[in-house]
């Protein structure tokens, strides 16, 4: 598990991959997602494709060691005028075998460092028991500004999120 890890946006050509890997953990993490593997595993792969960003500044990043995708992290710009200097960081998803490697954090950093050149606030969510993922967005500078109780429903069960935000300088491009 020692090879180099590169992060690069995701591209059409991998949706295939993309979508396994979506699918894989919308199956082992359901409460990490607001969507569900039963809503996503039927939709076609030019579906997928389709919904892949493809304008900039939005976009997701992948981590790959060599040619096998490993990790996930969407940025979006807010659509509404009034928002538009905030982003959110989203699907942020590693595979188990490569945690504790700070490929998650590589991630992260990288949406980070992304929308420092285009936004001046970064949003997030993160659930509550996932205090790995919370250290490390705290470690990185994200602050909580909230609780959503009951945030995601998985069967019977709910779970709670963190709220998070970190302010980014003025882009460059704004």
């Amino acid at each position: 598990m020692s090879a180099t890890i590169q992060i690069r946006p995701l591209q059409p050509s991998d949706a295939q991959a993309y979508q396994a890997l979506r699918l894989e953990a919308l199956r082992t993490s359901p409460e990490a997602f607001g969507s569900s593997y039963e809503e996503e595993a039927p939709l076609a792969l030019e579906t997928i494709r389709a919904r892949m960003p493809s304008t900039d500044p939005n976009a997701i990043f992948g981590a790959f060691a060599g040619k096998d995708l490993v990790g996930v992290a969407g940025f979006a710009v807010y659509e509404r005028l009034k928002a538009r200097h905030k982003g959110v960081m989203w699907g942020v998803f590693v595979k188990p075998e490569w945690r504790k490697q700070r490929v998650g954090k590589a991630l992260v950093q990288h949406v980070i460092d992304h929308a420092s050149r285009h936004v001046i606030m970064l949003e997030a969510a993160v659930g509550l028991a996932n205090a790995s993922a919370r250290r490390t967005y705290h470690g990185l500078g994200f602050k909580p500004y909230g609780i959503e109780r009951k945030a995601i429903r998985v069967g019977d069960i709910f779970h709670d999120e963190e709220l998070l935000y970190l302010d980014l300088p003025q882009p460059r491009d704004a």
